[in-house]
């Protein structure tokens, strides 16, 4: 689960000169890199002022992955980015930033690029400390160092530089070690950092899920010792966090990866979360069924539905007798921790419920496959049926029945292309 790993030195330390590899030691290469970010690093550099590629895009091109995003750090200020930029906005209070937005005509939505200003911790410097107390946002938006820049990031996979000028790479915090590793770990004192942002203990998670990578002693002791504060994580950023796994396929990853931390239960609420290991077989085949892109609503209703399943299935399992109103109120009582817990919109909420209202219909052999079909939410309904019933031994009767009916199911434009007759096959 985790994996130690000794250093020779502290990379952490102020004014540590940083490990430079030329562009003949590294496999980054422009052609690689997004044109548009290329044009904003040069714009940059052209006019005086270092130009980074940052964070993942630098990690994902070393990896030879290809980047979703590329985030660029500059020693120019907000202000003087949006100079040289007419096509950006300054964005944030908490962090000022700036946006670039490229619009190409075969694309319905903007490109856009986030550019950020190397940022330090602030000092105990009585001037610092008192221009903060009047203004907080200035703790997150004192310029610095490329150097205190990296000290301020996650992960160290995530602190490495690309710079643009000589096509170099920058490590100032031992990520190359750790990349080439595979190694996750935590910049600076593990505890504090989790307990800085509790956020960070999900992200360790998803970086291990998704890069295939173990997370290192320490930082896995500093997340099992902070896991409780992400109770304290705002519900609103917390669903965000998990609306970013969706499209990486790593929701049913990090859940068993909490599970074996025994940290779900600070973040999920306590009856999800002591079901997770039976949800996660359904969130798989989520994962596996639908496609990520540009569909996070519809993996978002599929993922909660799949975590609600399993509590609600031990009390009503599928039958022809059971009660719709019964588990309509269980669903309902069921969902408000866990909207608590999200802030799920009232659109997500009542698809939810319609969801677990026409499987159940399908459950106790409702047959009526044009009035189903009329229903918003039916084959979301039906993927769930598919798959509770397809491993089970003893089928249902009416079983055969839907599997006939997949053929043209999968014609009809609800069904956006997907082949549900594959769900009723057992793997």
């Amino acid at each position: 689960m985790t994996s130690s790993h000794s250093r020779d030195k502290n990379p952490h330390t102020p004014d540590l000169e940083p490990v430079i590899i030329t562009r003949s030691g590294h496999p980054v290469s422009r052609k690689k890199i997004d044109h548009n970010a290329v044009k904003i690093l040069y714009r940059l550099k052209n006019h005086g002022f270092k130009a980074y590629l940052a964070g993942g895009a630098v990690r994902d091109l070393l990896l030879g992955k290809t980047p979703a995003d590329f985030d660029i750090v500059t020693d120019a200020t907000p202000k003087q980015v949006k100079k040289l930029f007419r096509n950006s906005r300054i964005i944030g209070r908490r962090f000022r930033l700036v946006h670039i937005f490229f619009h190409d005509r075969s694309q319905s939505m903007p490109q856009i690029f986030e550019i950020a200003t190397f940022r330090r911790t602030f000092t105990l410097d009585q001037d610092e400390a008192e221009s903060i107390e009047e203004q907080p946002e200035l703790a997150n938006n004192l310029f610095g160092s490329p150097g205190e820049d990296a000290e301020r990031r996650d992960f160290t996979i995530n602190a490495i530089f690309y710079n643009i000028a000589d096509f170099s790479v920058i490590d100032y915090v031992d990520g190359l070690h750790d990349l080439r590793d595979r190694i996750i770990r935590i910049i600076g004192d593990p505890n504090l950092r989790f307990a800085e942002d509790p956020v960070r203990i999900l992200r360790a998670l998803e970086f291990a899920c998704r890069l295939g990578f173990t997370i290192e002693d320490e930082t896995g002791k500093g997340l099992v010792a902070q896991a409780d504060r992400l109770s304290e994580v705002p519900a609103s950023r917390l669903r965000e966090e998990l609306k970013g796994l969706y499209s990486k396929k790593t929701t049913a990853a990090l859940l068993e990866l909490g599970h074996r931390y025994q940290i779900n239960q600070y973040w999920l609420p306590p009856e999800i979360a002591e079901n997770c290991p039976e949800a996660i077989p359904f969130i798989k085949q989520i994962e596996n069924f639908y496609p990520t892109a540009n569909n996070d609503k519809e993996l978002e209703k599929m993922v909660v539905a799949a975590l609600l399943l399993p509590g609600i299935f031990k009390k009503f399992p599928l039958a022809d007798n059971v009660r719709l109103n019964l588990v309509q109120e269980l669903v309902e009582e069921r969902l408000k921790p866990l909207n608590q817990r999200f802030n799920l919109p009232r659109f997500q909420r009542h698809a939810i419920k319609d969801i677990f209202t026409l499987l159940y219909r399908i459950g106790r052999g409702d047959k009526r496959v044009k009035k189903l079909l009329s229903r918003d939410h039916f084959f979301a309904a039906l993927f769930f049926y598919a798959a509770i019933n397809s491993q089970a031994s003893n089928k249902p009767n009416h079983f055969s029945f839907w599997q006939k009916q997949c053929e043209s199911l999968n014609r009809n434009s609800k069904a956006k292309n997907l082949d549900y007759s594959k769900l009723f096959t057992k793997n």
